[in-house]
């Protein structure tokens, strides 16, 4: 049997033995060799602690998205003459200062909604608010006077606040946990905008000149690709929100801004976010009020609003920022929301994105250059 034993060509002491094969090996393919190595060692390390520095990234992608959305207010400010720094910290002050003359006309519409929800909370069970929701579900859906599938119903119903109020809980706790993190965003999106020139600029130091048209074609592109998704679905977002909080304000819904908030947050999720803000709306609309009118005028006003935000909206502003098949969009929201929940829906589809812009640049680069050579 042949053995294989490896050599450098520069070492002539080495002698050819009987029955064995010499693979000749330079040093710069050792070099490659080693370097490919140390690069799926370091990936098998970052998968290994992914969950303990999850938390981490998530703080970190949250910056750098906010930081994508303040980009060009910054560069704005510094053609004006005025320092980075100095662009940086009037745009802080200035959103400081707009949240809080936000807040002095929140607080008054929505203090009594969160009242009432806390005392909600505090004196009902979930047990209560299904037997209400049964005696509203009976007196119009005939079906439910037989017992059993009342009795199957109820079952049902309980089972799913309990899982909603367990689900909320653990939100809560996550929040609570990661609060010291939140806290970082602000500071790392601070130093992102004032020095991610510097940064960029150190990276592109680092990529041989053989990759560096590659590597600028890939920065300008993902940079472009996702901070005009980001802008643009934020204010789509923000569009919905303020449409949703109109309309069951005209309706006559509690809680009206609550879930109005809560329509346009969801709907940066594409697909199931129109959904996931509808239902609160239609919920409370049935729990409240008991009439079957404001329900149906609830889903009314929210199918109305989503046709709007499809028609209108969404291609306006949006214009079409990241070209990905509606298959594929699925799911990559469904991989998101296994890796990290909501927040990995919303962040699913500017990740996968940036990935593809990677993809075609990189096949593109080995069109092109000889890049593994």
């Amino acid at each position: 049997m042949n053995q294989y034993t490896l050599i450098d060509p520069e070492n002539r002491s080495q002698q050819r033995r009987d029955n064995q094969l010499i693979i000749v090996l330079n040093s710069s393919t050792l070099k490659k060799i080693v370097k490919y190595l140390a690069l799926l060692l370091i990936l098998a390390l970052f998968i290994k602690l992914l969950p303990y520095i999850k938390p981490l990234l998530i703080s970190l992608g949250i910056s750098f998205m906010i930081s994508f959305i303040l980009y060009p207010l910054t560069d704005f400010l510094e053609m004006r003459g005025l320092h980075r720094g100095a662009a940086v910290l009037v745009i802080f002050l200035l959103i400081a200062s707009l949240l809080t003359i936000l807040l002095q006309f929140l607080i008054p519409v929505l203090a009594p909604q969160i009242a009432s929800i806390t005392e909600l909370i505090q004196h009902e069970n979930p047990e209560s608010l299904v037997e209400k929701l049964e005696i509203l579900l009976a007196e119009r859906i005939e079906a439910l006077q037989n017992p059993e599938i009342a009795r199957s119903v109820s079952v049902k119903l309980n089972a799913l606040f309990q899982a909603l109020l367990t689900k909320s809980f653990d939100i809560i706790l996550s929040i609570l946990s990661s609060f010291i993190l939140i806290i970082t965003i602000p500071f790392v999106t601070f130093f992102i905008l004032k020095d991610g020139r510097k940064f960029r600029k150190g990276l592109i130091q680092l990529i041989p000149n053989r990759y560096f048209e590659m590597s600028l074609n890939l920065m300008h592109k993902s940079g472009e690709k996702l901070g005009g998704y980001i802008r643009g679905q934020l204010m789509v977002s923000t569009v919905i929100g303020t449409l949703s909080i109109i309309a069951l304000f005209i309706l006559d819904i509690p809680y009206f801004f609550i879930i109005g908030v809560v329509a346009g947050l969801a709907n940066m999720i594409p697909y199931f976010g129109p959904w996931v803000g509808a239902l609160p709306g239609v919920i409370v609309a049935f729990i409240e009020t008991g009439s079957t009118a404001a329900v149906v005028s609830v889903i009314i006003a929210f199918a109305l609003i989503q046709l709007l935000d499809n028609v209108l909206v969404s291609p306006v502003i949006v214009s079409k920022s990241v070209q990905i098949h509606p298959l594929m969009v699925i799911l990559v929201l469904l991989v998101g929301s296994s890796v990290a929940g909501i927040l990995g829906m919303l962040i699913a589809v500017p990740v996968f994105a940036v990935i593809q812009v990677v993809v075609k640049e990189l096949i593109w680069g080995f069109k092109n250059y000889r890049l593994m050579g």
